[in-house]
């Protein structure tokens, strides 16, 4: 049994849905409140045995530099994030969103070597209990919706966008288990923003945390 005196500490490393993303206020960057985020909900489904690490960045990528925004790899801050939470003993990772930008040009392979990077780093990590590797899980973001709106618009392909998002379905798995990650199709329980075909909107925020919690359950009590 876990010790709530010192849960087990849980990193969920993403971009802005990680974040918290607020469709609903466009180009204002707005937030889903503290409590109604999914990351705070996973914490509320798994109990004081567990802590929840939200870690998400507006933007963020597989392993590539933005050319407009600057930086945001998520190869590039993975280690330092380990560390400044280690021991981490499960990492779970969703990352692949902003790679569908037209600034890229990336197909769903690509895209997919991209996270390949990204989870092996982690599997190399020392950063987890014992100065072993973390378990990792990795969520294939939901299918890209309807793009619309002054902010995701400019940035993405109507229909490839769409094409891609579909495509990664297929080389995400390959790539996590050739590093012993799990992998799981979130498009299965939640679905893009109604409002701007990217982000979650507020009511999939708790059908995303409780389907998370019964996966983090699976790994650590199978």
């Amino acid at each position: 049994m876990a010790d709530p005196s010192n849960p087990r500490t849980i990193l969920c490393y993403g971009d802005s849905i990680t974040w918290g993303f607020d469709a609903a206020g466009g180009t204002d960057y707005l937030r889903h409140s503290f409590t109604e985020r999914w990351t705070r909900r996973l914490g509320a489904e798994l109990g004081p045995d567990y802590h929840i690490v939200e870690e998400g960045l507006n933007g963020r990528t597989t392993v590539f530099d933005d050319p407009i925004s600057g930086g945001k790899s998520g190869l590039a801050d993975l280690p330092n994030t380990l560390q400044s939470h280690m021991p981490v003993s499960l990492l779970i990772l969703m990352l692949g969103s902003n790679d569908l930008m037209t600034r890229f040009n990336l197909n769903a392979h690509e895209i997919a070597r991209g996270l390949g990077r990204v989870i092996e780093c982690a599997s190399r990590s020392t950063c987890g209990p014992d100065s072993q590797a973390p378990k990792i899980l990795v969520l294939i973001p939901p299918v890209v919706g309807t793009l619309a709106g002054p902010l995701v618009e400019p940035m993405y392909d109507a229909e490839k966008s769409v094409v891609v998002s579909r495509q990664l379905r297929q080389t995400y798995p390959a790539v996590a288990e050739q590093f012993g990650a799990q992998c799981l199709d979130t498009d299965q329980f939640a679905k893009s923003s109604t409002i701007d075909g990217l982000h979650l909107d507020r009511d999939m925020q708790q059908p995303f945390a409780m389907a998370l919690a019964s996966a983090v359950r699976g790994i650590f009590w199978p």
